[in-house]
């Protein structure tokens, strides 16, 4: 999770870094390549950037850093470098005092300190920007900043003060300016190198204000720190102000003050001015990178669960009221994938440009990852009900959304939880709204849900299910029961339908519907498909010998099982192993898997119909379009829907249906089977439309390999 947030942070192409190795202090954590995730903005910045542990040892360093260590690549300098705290800072305590204000603000901004060129051991002055890298549980990662020589004006600093007259000599075509006024900030003084600056020449600029020139949100901040230049209390370190250049832009100004009355030869306050719009520049975008979503411009997760805590404990401490709206869009991924990203971005743009407006900048508002949005707000008994706001996020989201000459139907499903009814933390608030808003997909998709604490245990007991699950894949805890198939006419047996159960070891024996779609989701359906396929084969191909009898098996497959090639292989294996006739062996399909089926799922089906295999149409006439699926795909047979034959022979709709489905498949020449029958009448019904196969609880329901020999099925 961590490398896919800096990878976000740093640009698109990157290298994953180990950033447990990272925490734990290993050289295994730099990476060498020069597309990692560090790379990329960091190697554009004119001046040094690195990245550093909380120990001091150096992790990464641009190239400008490495020229201003004196080494000749980044390689050879980390090397070099163990500990940046005894090898580059002069002050053996400035490390601390850097960690210190890290810890406290979570950034340093003009850290200026004496360091050591590591190669040469030359003293020089630098000037540091850097902030801190957590992870989710706030833990420190790493530093990360930019170092920026100031030797140069440091030693212009000193020059001033021992003769005012060498200073024009060393400043005349420096970029820095140095600029002289009084208490009040009226210049009296200003080097050439003002026109770089800010457009203006020394004649002009004389006798204006320091502060005329200044943005009025950053003036109060400097006017103070002014003053306290004035009376010898400031810190020594330089402040950052945005000054209007003659063009009309902003320029940022890094200024350092001194008090310099005294000195005949100076006469007023000296200030020191350089640009530092570039550096700032490229610092505010690290900082965008990691605050916003680069996409939409939405707060990033990370930026939104940071400031949602924070809203918590504020709401906690006035005893406020939350709500969390947890936003994910319906069928995303299929105009993602068949458009491409660029229809996907545009997509997730447009539904963000639509959350704003709802939200008109007094809600949290942030995009969570992919095609997951949040929302905070505080409920304000006077305001929009928690549920009229979650059915306005509805509405918003689902207008048809046109991009070139398509159009898209976009829908979502919103899940809502309440602070502090439902959680206490926003840990738990999050996911209890994600909850709620599985549960609203579950509903009916392109609705809310308000979270229960029943969906909590629902959760608890799925995620138990899946650890289960996994295991009992691993300890084959699989087997199969079978149900008859019989004919109607003389009562014998003429095959079975294969059918999975999982043998539970605290709960016994658990049917398909309990774990089947849990399975298909956690990517396990084919591990379990191979399994009952090898028990089915071995057991069909001993009844066969035991019986002499041509008994078929019937398996159940789906559109996940499909895709997966080594099914057909297995099969074919089973088949040549035992000996079994190709035709003995029915791969039963619904049309709803043939919908779901990719290319792949389809060729397979045909593959096996060739070798043999039998290919059945499960379900028939439960769909809309099962009579264009016959015409589509050859099949061998097809199935009669259980819910069907409930209705035989009493009612009218469906005694038309089965009788019309049963005399299509006689004109096709495909076998029918009826499923679900469970009465008598219902059997001499199908057997006047001459429907000759059936199975169901008239017979027997699924049975295991003992019960089913001990009821004499293979005797009749």
């Amino acid at each position: 999770m961590i490398e896919m947030k800096h990878a976000q942070l740093h640009g698109s192409a990157y290298a994953v870094v180990d950033y447990s190795a990272v925490r734990r202090g290993t050289r295994a954590s730099v990476g060498m390549t020069p597309t990692d995730n560090f790379s990329t903005l960091f190697e554009l910045l004119p001046i040094g950037a690195y990245r550093s542990a909380p120990s001091g040892e150096q992790l990464r360093a641009n190239s400008a850093l490495v020229r201003l260590n004196g080494y000749r690549s980044e390689r050879e300098m980390l090397e070099v470098v163990r500990d940046i705290g005894e090898n580059w800072y002069v002050q053996a305590g400035r490390r601390d005092e850097f960690k210190a204000t890290m810890e406290r603000f979570g950034e340093v901004i003009g850290f200026v300190s004496e360091v050591y060129r590591h190669r040469t051991r030359e003293r020089i002055w630098i000037s540091e920007n850097a902030h801190v890298v957590r992870d989710e549980q706030g833990n420190v990662i790493y530093y990360e900043g930019t170092v920026e020589e100031i030797t140069r004006q440091r030693n212009a600093e000193l020059a001033l003060q021992r003769a005012l007259h060498r200073n024009d000599a060393l400043t005349a075509k420096s970029q820095s300016v140095t600029v002289v006024c009084d208490v009040d900030g009226r210049v009296s003084y200003v080097t050439d190198a003002i026109d770089r600056l800010l457009g203006v020449s020394a004649a002009e600029f004389i006798g204006t204000n320091l502060f005329d020139t200044m943005h009025p949100d950053d003036q109060a901040e400097h006017r103070a720190e002014f003053a306290r230049v004035a009376e010898h209390r400031n810190s020594g370190e330089e402040s950052v102000a945005r000054h209007r250049h003659a063009d009309g832009n902003w320029r940022y100004l890094a200024s350092l003050g001194s008090d310099a009355r005294d000195d005949d030869a100076v006469g007023g306050m000296i200030i020191y001015w350089r640009d530092v719009t570039e550096t700032h520049l490229a610092r505010s975008r690290l900082r965008q990178l990691a605050e916003s979503d680069p996409l939409t411009g939405l707060q990033s997760r990370a930026n939104f669960e940071m400031r949602a805590f924070s809203a918590i404990e504020t709401q906690r401490a006035k005893g406020g009221r939350i709500a969390l709206y947890y936003i994910d869009l319906d069928n995303f991924k299929l105009a993602n994938d068949s458009y491409g990203h660029w229809v996907g971005d545009q997509i997730l743009i447009a539904v963000a440009r639509r959350l704003q407006t709802l939200c008109a900048g007094q809600l949290l508002l942030a995009r969570l990852g992919g095609d997951e949005f949040a929302v905070l707000s505080i409920r304000d008994e006077g305001a929009t009900s928690t549920i009229q706001f979650a059915q306005a996020i509805v509405e918003s989201v689902c207008a048809p959304i046109q991009i070139d000459a398509i159009r898209f139907d976009v829908t979502a499903s919103v899940g809502v939880a309440l602070f502090p009814e439902h959680a206490s933390r926003f840990v738990e608030l999050l996911r209890f709204a994600d909850q709620a808003m599985f549960a609203a997909k579950g509903v009916s998709r392109n609705t809310f849900y308000l979270f229960t604490p029943e969906l909590e245990r629902q959760s608890r007991a799925r995620a138990a299910l899946i650890a289960d699950l996994r295991r009992a894949v691993e300890a084959n805890e699989f087997t199969v029961f079978y149900q008859p198939q019989v004919d109607l006419t003389s009562g014998q047996l003429v095959g079975v339908e294969a059918l999975v159960r999982w043998q539970h070891p605290k709960r016994g024996l658990l049917e398909p519907s309990e774990f089947i779609a849990v399975a298909e989701e956690q990517g396990l359906i084919n591990r379990i498909g191979l399994a009952v396929l090898d028990q089915a084969v071995r057991q069909i191909a001993d009844w066969r010998k035991r019986t002499a009898r041509a008994l078929r098996l019937a398996i159940n497959v789906s559109a996940r099982q499909l895709r997966d090639r080594s099914l057909g292989a297995r099969l074919y294996d089973l088949i040549e192993h035992y000996g079994l006739p190709p035709a003995s062996v029915e791969v039963e399909v619904t049309e709803s898997i043939l919908i779901e089926a990719s290319t792949i799922g389809r060729d397979l089906l045909d593959e096996l119909r060739q070798l043999g295999v039998r290919i059945v149409l499960d379900d028939l006439g439960v769909g809309y379009s099962s009579m264009a699926y016959l015409r589509r795909f050859e099949v061998d047979g097809v199935k009669l829907d259980r819910g069907f034959v409930k209705g035989l022979p009493n009612h009218p709709v469906d005694t038309a249906i089965v009788r019309s489905l049963i005399s299509l498949a006689r004109e096709l020449n495909l076998t029918v089977v009826a499923e679900g029958v469970e009465d008598t009448e219902q059997q001499r019904y199908l057997l006047s439309e001459r429907c000759e196969v059936a199975q169901g609880y008239l017979f027997a329901r699924p049975l295991s390999v003992d019960a089913f020999e001990a009821q004499g099925w293979l005797k009749r």
